[in-house]
């Protein structure tokens, strides 16, 4: 029997097979993978950190003060109008001078970031400044003018003055010299009385009426004074030549009262092109604000993935070695360091007090503090809205409101299946109003206008909206003529109910106003000119014929 080979049980091993590595060398390929991890991740976190480091840096020097930038340009534009309404409000040269230095200084304000604007907003500027230049030119020749008036009629008063002093006397034998006194002194009465009227006129067709009566009653005091004695005609001869500077001569009342008309046409008409171009600037700094806006979330996003990144990179990091936190801390103090930088300037262009950050890591408060930026533009932004449209005295809609809404009603009714109305609205004696009470009781009293005219109409289709001055407008969406009359007469009516008193009236012991219409029908096309041009020939109309009334165009024989 064979003995069983030890080697069946116990085999010895072969060369060929290979050898196992030592403890040593598979420790030092071990820490080898190690060191290679720690690399890579520290590679991977600095460059992590690094583009972080840049969304911070473009966030900080160039998106945040862009946006800062373009908000400061919309609040200029907005300060630029207000400043503008001084200015063509002005009502003497020292008001004008100082109403011109607010609006250049205002356009100065609004060019120091010239870093962060456009071409087209520095040639707006530009243009803008020119302007005003031309229009400030009209204000000061529209003041000398009013000027040189206001010295003609304090000339007719003091005429007037010494005309009452001339007595007639009742003795018989000179009952002819008295009679053509009377004549004279009745003619010298109508020609005051248009001359007065000259200064209240605002078309130059009845200035030219009212000059053409001037003249037969200057002939009429003329062919008097050659019938009187000599002991009077001295007298009115003198009163009759001064009468013939003021009223008669090349540079008369009337002709003074066309030229301020003249001017004042050109002043208005460059005062709306100046509107319509501080209405683009604004525009144009409304839309950068969108886009920095925008820019700013694509930048937080861009900042959330990489913070997000970084802290699964971290944490790989933390699990393969605990040495690399060690070495990752510094990169990561840093990064939190300009975190906290950039959310403290945040809290401070927000005004956010930072107290509900207790619970919060540094990146949920940087978020935070986005939102709360972003919340403030937005705030801003409605606020500015608000602002340019609404009339800040009796908080109803105002001119720049009513054109935007009165052009997209017309695009509509273009060709919609409605008719569309509009009223134009002026407070009767309102300039006497103030002479009266005081310019805060007037200013009460618009309040109060508007607050009734307000509540007349359906807000949810109609808009109504202050003109300018004691004027309003209505538009009225889907209403043809017969409906516009009745909230016409509504207004009226409710006016009247309010009694507000008005003492210095010509016609009413009350406030009333004067309302002219005018109805697109459908299907019928017009621009916002003649349509309001229609509307003002109504008003006039209605004012012309007594006030307190509503006049529709079409009822205008």
């Amino acid at each position: 029997m064979n003995k069983p080979d030890r080697t069946t049980f116990f085999p010895i091993p072969n060369a060929k097979q290979g050898r196992r590595l030592s403890l040593g060398k598979q420790l030092s390929i071990l820490m080898l993978v190690v060191l290679l991890l720690f690399i890579s991740v520290g590679f991977v976190l600095q460059t992590r950190l690094e583009q972080t480091q840049l969304v911070l840096n473009d966030l900080t020097l160039t998106t945040i003060p862009a946006m800062n930038s373009s908000t400061r340009g919309v609040l200029k534009s907005s300060e630029l109008l207000l400043a503008l309404e001084s200015l063509t409000s002005a009502r003497s040269p020292a008001e004008r001078r100082i109403a011109e230095l607010e609006v250049q200084k205002k356009i100065d304000e609004s060019t120091k970031d010239i870093g962060y604007k456009n071409q087209t907003e520095i040639l707006l500027l530009k243009s803008i400044r020119e302007e005003t230049i031309s229009l400030n030119q009209l204000i000061d020749q529209k003041l000398d003018l009013a000027n040189q008036i206001n010295i003609d009629l304090s000339s007719l008063w003091d005429l007037k003055k010494h005309a009452e002093y001339i007595k007639i006397k009742q003795d018989k034998s000179e009952e002819k010299d008295r009679n053509q006194l009377i004549q004279w002194k009745v003619a010298f009465l109508e020609v005051i009385s248009l001359a007065y009227h000259i200064t209240t006129t605002e078309r130059l067709g009845d200035l030219q009426e009212i000059h053409r009566n001037l003249e037969r009653h200057l002939n009429v005091l003329d062919s008097v004074e050659t019938n009187l004695s000599e002991k009077n005609k001295v007298t009115i001869q003198s009163i009759n030549a001064n009468l013939r500077d003021i009223l008669s001569d090349p540079e008369n009342l009337t002709e003074l009262r066309a030229n301020y008309l003249r001017v004042m046409g050109r002043a208005r008409g460059r005062e709306h092109f100046i509107r319509n171009m501080i209405s683009d600037y604004s525009n144009i700094t409304n839309q950068l604000s969108l886009n920095e806006h925008k820019n700013l979330q694509v930048k937080a996003a861009e900042l959330d993935q990489g913070m997000h990144n970084q802290k699964t990179w971290f944490i790989s990091g933390f699990l393969l070695l605990a040495g690399m936190v060690i070495a990752t801390l510094a990169f990561y103090s840093n990064a939190i360091k300009r975190l906290k930088k950039l959310t403290r300037k945040i809290h401070r262009m927000t005004e956010d007090s930072n107290d509900n950050t207790l619970y919060m890591d540094e990146i949920d408060e940087l978020f935070q503090a986005f939102d709360g930026f972003s919340q403030t533009i937005d705030m801003q932004k409605q606020r500015l809205e608000a602002l340019s449209l609404t009339d800040s005295l009796t908080n109803i809609a105002n001119r720049r409101a009513f054109d935007l809404h009165l052009f997209e009603q017309l695009a509509i009714q273009k060709n919609g299946p409605y008719d569309l109305s509009v009223l134009l609205i002026d407070v009767d004696f309102f300039k006497q109003y103030n002479d009266y009470y005081g310019h805060i009781s007037g200013d009460e009293a618009l309040q109060k206008i508007a607050a009734i005219l307000d509540s007349t109409i359906d807000k949810k289709t109609d808009l109504i909206a202050r003109y300018g001055g004691e004027e309003f407008v209505v538009i009225l969406s889907g209403k043809n003529a017969a409906d516009a009359k009745q909230v016409a007469q509504k207004m009226q009516q409710a006016l009247n109910l309010a009694n507000i008193e008005h003492a210095d009236s010509q016609a009413f012991s009350v406030v009333t106003i004067s309302i002219g219409i005018v109805t697109i029908h459908q299907g019928e096309t017009t621009d916002t000119d003649t349509l309001m041009k229609k509307a003002d020939t109504a008003l006039y109309h209605s004012k012309h014929h007594g006030r307190n009334r509503a006049t529709h165009f079409n009822d205008i024989t």
